[in-house]
């Protein structure tokens, strides 16, 4: 008998190369959400510049229509 028979290695390397495939399974879904999720923030982020801007656009455009309308009226 072999060493690596007298001390199980051979009886239990299978469960753990099935064990590792399992893990290795799971990080490739975990990175593959993870990567979606990214997209998603980068989406998102940019809807919230385009709304600021848009946002930023109106209140800078009130005052401007307030100070035409009193000088036309004044």
């Amino acid at each position: 008998m072999s060493k690596e028979e007298t001390n199980g290695w051979s009886q239990h390397k299978m469960l753990v190369v099935h064990r590792l495939e399992a893990i290795e399974h799971d990080l490739e879904s975990i990175e593959k959400r993870l990567g979606r999720m990214e997209k998603q923030m980068a989406v998102q982020a940019s809807n919230a510049r385009v709304v600021a801007g848009a946002i930023g656009a109106i209140a800078g455009l009130v005052p401007v229509i307030v100070t035409i309308a009193l000088t036309k009226w004044l």
